[in-house]
């Protein structure tokens, strides 16, 4: 179970008039409203949420939304991986930043080559393309794509970079930068 709703821990209010006590007949306005204040905040119910509630998130046609779980896995992803390493998630009717699976794609491979060209550039290093590894997009007036790929330089092991491209709706790519992918996140 999973609750939507914490109760914070606050304390009562009390009235700062100096005159009055709690309990006593002749209290100024004030108190009587926070004594009703404090009797709404004792009442207040937390709701918890089942699993079982997932079948609300179901479309007629079968797509689905991302269940409240999801949801916190994928924000919690974005969170501690920059957005890099989001998982996919097919089905759905949700925008944002989304796992893809397309290793493949000319366009995404023409995007990490751009930005493999730029670090070498920088960096003044020949490191060439291999892989993809992981791809997360979002839709923005073109493609932003957050990769994740394996480029080498011919004398050392393989090294696993990140970048970040746009893809325009014209073709155009424009790299965001490029990086080596810090080897904490590996």
């Amino acid at each position: 179970m999973m609750k939507l709703h914490e109760e914070k821990k606050e304390e009562e209010e009390t009235c700062r008039c100096g005159k009055c006590e709690v309990g006593e007949k002749n209290r100024c306005g004030k108190c009587e409203e926070l004594e009703e204040k404090n009797k709404k905040k004792k009442n207040i119910v937390d709701y918890e949420y089942s699993s079982g509630e997932d079948d609300d998130y179901v479309w007629p046609n079968g797509e689905r939304r991302r269940t409240r779980e999801e949801w916190a896995r994928y924000y919690k992803q974005i969170e501690e991986s920059e957005g890099f390493d989001v998982d996919p998630f097919t089905g759905d009717l949700e925008l944002g930043l989304r796992g893809a699976e397309d290793y493949d794609s000319e366009p995404i491979i023409k995007c990490a080559k751009a930005a493999i060209e730029r670090f070498n550039s920088e960096n003044n290093t020949s490191y060439e393309f291999l892989k993809l590894e992981k791809i997360t997009c979002i839709i923005a007036s073109g493609l932003e794509y957050r990769l994740t790929f394996r480029a080498a330089d011919g004398e050392t092991e393989p090294k696993m970079f990140q970048a970040i491209t746009f893809l325009g709706i014209d073709d155009s790519i424009i790299v965001d930068f490029c990086r080596l992918k810090s080897t904490a996140s590996l």
